[in-house]
């Protein structure tokens, strides 16, 4: 259970530094690139991870799940992504603390109708980009790119 909102986005903020080092590896040729036609694009994953945080804020302020698109007016090239990503990371972390440690305990609406503790929900938010950061690994080594290592070291690095 989440108990300090202000801990929480700054573990978010972890979360997010991770994505960014993955949105700096993609070269811009592979942001219209995707694995199938039925898939999303490397850019639409990235704009979708950040329009994502938008529709979950706004399930905390306005009691709606409001998802605003992945379109790429939201950003067509690398450097647009990027301060798209940033804008609605900043913009989720500054909403999270404005609601505050009180809204932790209410139940909140899912997306199917149903009723959960507030703090599930937020849990909801890192899995959805570790999901969707995991589809972009994936992308990347696709297309014979190494993906970044999230903390620093492959496996194989690690002493034991």
């Amino acid at each position: 259970m989440i108990l300090d909102m202000k801990e929480y986005v700054q573990y978010l903020d972890g979360v997010h530094k991770r994505t960014m080092h993955y949105v700096k590896a993609l070269p811009n040729e592979l942001l219209e690139w995707k694995p199938s036609e039925d898939k999303f694009s490397t850019g639409d994953l990235l704009r979708h991870i950040a329009s994502s945080r938008l529709m979950f804020l706004g399930i905390f302020e306005h009691g709606s799940w409001t998802y605003a698109g992945h379109d790429t007016g939201k950003g067509a090239s690398i450097e647009d992504i990027s301060k798209y990503l940033e804008a609605c990371q900043l913009k989720l972390t500054e909403g999270l603390l404005q609601v505050g440690n009180d809204t932790l305990t209410k139940k909140i609406k899912t997306m199917h109708g149903h009723e959960v503790s507030a703090w599930r929900i937020l849990m909801a938010i890192p899995e959805h980009e570790i999901h969707h950061r995991g589809q972009i690994s994936a992308y990347l080594q696709m297309n014979k790119i190494e993906p970044p290592q999230i903390f620093g070291l492959k496996i194989e690095q690690v002493e034991t």
